[in-house]
């Protein structure tokens, strides 16, 4: 089937004339609508798309990052840190993680960050920022290309300004990616521009190696295979050059593991042992299969009463009747794809194929969740996206991306516990500016709004104000994280050593034993948001004491709660030779500018830290910090003066 359409912005030719008066008539009507429903300056303007594009990529950015805070899927982080921890140490050599290869080269990339710059490797907000940067990118990236169909299509200002909100803050795009911590939208995007790509006819050859990429990026993308089958047909010619450049592309993905003797593993872990790795009919995720068997439930029950002895055992069989009911809806959609094209052959346009495309790729997407066992709760989110671009094409039909993000993004939910003390400081902060920005408006009758909005409209001028956005998100970002997460150690002069090196006399507390350089639960020390290497983890109520050198002259410590508790209540004292050398106010966990005490310890031989529980003693995880003894310097020997004889 030649390439016989029209150019990608022709609409179809059509036989209906109109008379001069009825378009002139026509065009006026349109005019007086279009005018009616937003200022017309705002409308057809480079400047007005490139600033409203901005905004909205600003918007996406600080959703993003935002949400890291909360609290992700605690196993897929797992994942994320032992495949980091495995690529850090031996890189692809013996990997055994079960992704495609083209994201976990970011994680390699992520190893040698950690490397670098020595922060320890752990499951914490700072490995969810990292590994989430790609997303973040491509959430941008999504953005951009919805943003350009919709001016390729001449959509209202108004149905762009939808498009792009519920692109920008998805529910199931925000809880998929920053929240839980998953990458779902990488290769849903690159599908989304494979799909792009096919629609135009200089770029037709690069559709299926993108197609490609996204199924090296996350193996679930082959629910798109009976979409770019018939879209096949519709330039088998440059398309053949596309499986060639396909070929080649997963050659180049695949690479490091080619050239560390890993290929053939690499291939079964991504492809075929995650086949059979949940033997279920439905893992958390809300389909067909809740409704027939519950959840979780083994994928060899036999169906509708059907004998084990019976020929038909094995067709209803959940696992294989399952694969039958997709095979059959994907056979559906090929053939309702090859008719449409062989109907529409003379007359399709760009927009026209596109969306349907994308409208039969939304149902591949619903049915490859809805119909085959083993799904997971986040296997819908590629209908997510499907839908929002096909909405954005085809300028209708709403209904399938508003509900399709709910269903989405609530069966997430149902899994995932929100739970983000971290996000509190900034919620409070936005609170408070919400409350000052509603006092300012009222006592400024509204002027306050219209200063803001000039004020976003002046910086969306701003070229390239998204990506600056995104440059300096980033490093601050990276800044707090890098800090946050990096053990900071003390450097000691040769006058100075760690009271901790000093021999014990004693230590006893109510709860646990005493840590040494770690938490009383077993964590870096964390003092206000930033971890140390060197210090006493303790529980109060607790007493201990170590002996001195006789030239100690200064004991200097940083003494406070461990962040792992938050707030308590508790009281720290220092004495030397059972004698109060200090004592501090009751220490309740938000202090946030901490001092160095130094203490004179010049002829003590005994030094005991204590630590007292003011109300109850529960959570009352403290920690002393930088413990360090300084000693008197030695005098230097007196310079005998020579006798003169």
């Amino acid at each position: 089937m030649n390439d016989t359409t029209t150019t990608a912005d022709d609409e179809p030719r059509g036989s209906t004339t109109t008379s001069a008066s009825d378009q002139e008539h026509a065009l006026t009507q349109s005019a007086i609508t279009f005018v009616d429903m937003v200022p017309l300056e705002l409308c057809d303007s480079r400047r007005t798309n490139s600033r409203l594009l901005q905004s909205y990529l600003i918007l996406a950015i600080v959703a993003n990052f935002t949400l890291l805070f909360l609290k992700g899927y605690s196993q897929d982080l797992g994942y994320w840190q032992d495949w980091v921890r495995q690529l850090s140490t031996t890189g692809y050599d013996g990997f055994n993680g079960n992704y495609p290869p083209f994201y976990i080269h970011w994680l390699y990339l992520v190893g040698q960050i950690y490397n670098s710059t020595g922060i320890p490797l752990e499951h914490n907000d700072l490995l969810k920022f990292l590994t989430q940067l790609p997303v973040v990118v491509f959430h941008g990236l999504l953005i951009i290309l919805i943003q350009s169909q919709l001016r390729r299509f001449n959509a209202t200002y108004q149905f762009t300004h939808i498009i792009l909100l519920l692109t920008a803050i998805n529910p199931a795009i925000l809880v998929n990616g920053p929240i839980w911590g998953q990458v779902d939208l990488i290769p849903a995007t690159m599908v989304f521009g494979a799909f792009l790509l096919a629609t135009y006819r200089q770029y037709t050859y690069l559709s299926i190696p993108v197609f490609v990429l996204a199924l090296l990026t996350k193996f679930q993308m082959i629910a798109f295979a009976p979409v770019f089958a018939f879209l096949f047909f519709r330039n088998i010619g440059k398309n053949l050059i596309g499986v060639l450049i396909a070929i080649a592309v997963g050659a180049l993905v695949f690479m490091p593991s080619i050239l560390a003797g890993h290929f053939l593993q690499s291939v079964n872990q991504a492809y075929i042992d995650t086949l059979g790795q949940y033997p279920m009919t439905t893992f958390n995720a809300a389909n067909i299969w809740i409704l027939l068997t519950g959840n979780v439930a083994p994928d060899n029950i036999i169906l509708f009463g059907v004998a084990a002895d019976s020929a038909l055992a094995k067709v209803f069989t959940a696992k294989y009747f399952g694969m039958l009911l997709f095979s059959l809806t994907a056979l559906g959609i090929f053939f309702h794809g090859i008719h449409f094209l062989i109907k529409n052959e003379t007359m399709i346009n760009a927009r026209q194929l596109l969306s349907q495309a994308l409208f039969s790729a939304t149902i591949c997407a619903l049915a490859f969740f809805a119909l085959l066992p083993a799904m997971h709760e986040r296997y819908l989110f590629p209908a997510v996206i499907m839908a929002i671009t096909f909405s954005a094409i085809a300028q209708q039909k709403l209904i399938y991306p508003i509900v399709i993000s709910l269903l989405c993004s609530l069966n997430m939910l149902i899994i995932l516990e929100i739970n983000g003390s971290d996000i509190w400081h900034g919620l409070a902060w936005g609170t408070m500016v919400l409350l000052v920005l509603a006092i300012i408006d009222l006592a400024s009758a509204g002027r306050i709004i219209s200063w803001l909005t000039n004020l976003l409209k002046f910086a969306t001028k701003i070229p390239a104000i998204s990506v600056w956005c995104f440059i300096v998100a980033t490093s601050g970002m990276a800044g707090y994280f890098f800090d946050r997460y990096q053990i900071h150690s003390l450097a000691l002069t040769d006058k100075q050593t760690f009271l901790t090196t000093l021999p014990l006399v004693y230590a006893k507390q109510d709860h646990g034993t005493m840590a040494l350089n770690r938490s009383y639960d077993g964590n870096y020390l964390s003092i206000a948001n930033r971890r140390y290497a060197q210090g006493i983890g303790t529980h109060a109520s607790s007493e201990i004491q170590y002996q001195l050198p006789p030239d100690a002259v200064e004991f200097s410590f940083i003494a406070a709660l461990d962040d792992e508790v938050g707030t308590a209540d508790v009281q720290f004292s220092v004495w030397g030779d059972d004698k109060l050398l200090w004592e501090s106010a009751p220490v309740l966990g938000y202090e946030r500018d901490i001092p160095t005490i130094n203490l004179d310890v010049r002829g003590v031989q005994k030094l005991t830290l204590k630590v007292a529980p003011m109300k109850d003693d529960k959570w009352d995880h403290a920690n002393w910090v930088n413990t360090v003894i300084s000693i008197a310097p030695t005098a230097a020997p007196e310079e005998k003066t020579p006798t003169i004889h």
